[in-house]
């Protein structure tokens, strides 16, 4: 009895060890598989287009800033930039903005029907961005703003993100004691300054992780961009901006790459400079006590 007993245990101990080293396997394979993309067109951007006709796979003879050189200038990579920094900041202020402004509302003041203003940012955080660029391409044509720069963009990107944004806040927002509130009204604060001076210091977290997720989406976004771009030539973002390297009859690998490699280190720096709140914020709540 006790050698069958024996068997059993060392069969689920063994189970026990197979678990965690799967798991690892399974995300040190999931880790390369996103990060391999990143790693070939660093290596590519490096390369001479003799170099990378001549072995794709290949480290580069020598390492040189000439392809990032001539993206940003030639390529006018520093044009569209510049156009996708101030695209970015003037979405991601005015999200912040108005997501907090709401979310406060919802959570702390006696709004009506506040169960459901949250389905209905729910309902329309879950439409998929494909149905509404047609209506929105009409909307904002028959408005006469398809000609001017930046302003499509902004209001779409702070119009889709406003709802989840506000919904993520508010879900932080609910977090804080009543008390705390409560306390500085009792001394005279008022809403606004209770909203700045006391909670917002306090959610740091989650103001990153929604700063963090709406600059992706922001930064990276191609489809209503290339839309609200088709007429003109003005205030083109980094991702449409990047359609242009592929020639008619052949593209230049290389200096397509330095110019792909411009437009993800911004999200790696983005996301390292505020990783220290993106982590508390998911973990937030985990742990009783």
């Amino acid at each position: 009895m006790s050698t069958n007993t024996a068997a059993v245990y060392s069969v689920q101990k063994k189970k026990v060890k197979v678990f965690p080293i799967a798991c690892r396997v399974i995300l040190i394979s999931l880790i390369l598989i996103w990060i391999y993309p990143v790693l070939f067109s660093l290596q590519t951007s490096f390369k001479t287009l003799d170099e990378f006709f001549a072995n794709i796979w290949a480290l580069p003879h020598t390492i040189g800033l000439d392809n990032f050189a001539k993206a940003f200038t030639k390529g006018h990579i520093g044009e569209y930039f510049i156009n996708s920094v101030v695209i970015a900041v003037v979405s991601l202020v005015s999200i912040e903005v108005i997501s907090v402004m709401a979310a406060y509302s919802l959570a702390r003041l006696r709004i009506p029907h506040t169960g459901a203003i949250i389905m209905l940012c729910f309902a329309i955080q879950l439409l998929p961005t494909e149905t509404i660029i047609i209506p929105l391409y009409m909307m904002m044509s028959k408005l006469g703003l398809l000609g001017a720069r930046y302003l499509p963009i902004i209001l779409a990107y702070v119009g889709w993100s406003v709802p989840g944004t506000t919904v993520i806040l508010k879900n932080f927002f609910d977090t804080i004691p009543k008390e705390l509130l409560e306390a500085a009204r009792i001394d005279g604060s008022g809403e606004i300054r209770n909203l700045f001076k006391i909670v917002l210091p306090l959610m740091k977290g989650a103001l990153s992780t929604c700063i963090v997720m709406n600059f992706t989406f922001v930064w990276g976004e191609l489809m209503w961009a290339k839309t609200a771009t088709l007429t003109t030539v003005k205030g083109l973002p980094l991702t449409v901006g990047l359609m242009n390297f592929k020639g008619e009859f052949g593209t230049d690998w290389p200096l397509m790459c330095a110019a792909i490699c411009m437009i993800v280190i911004p999200l790696y720096l983005v996301f390292l400079f505020l990783q220290k709140y993106f982590v508390s914020s998911l973990t937030a709540g985990s742990v009783k006590g």
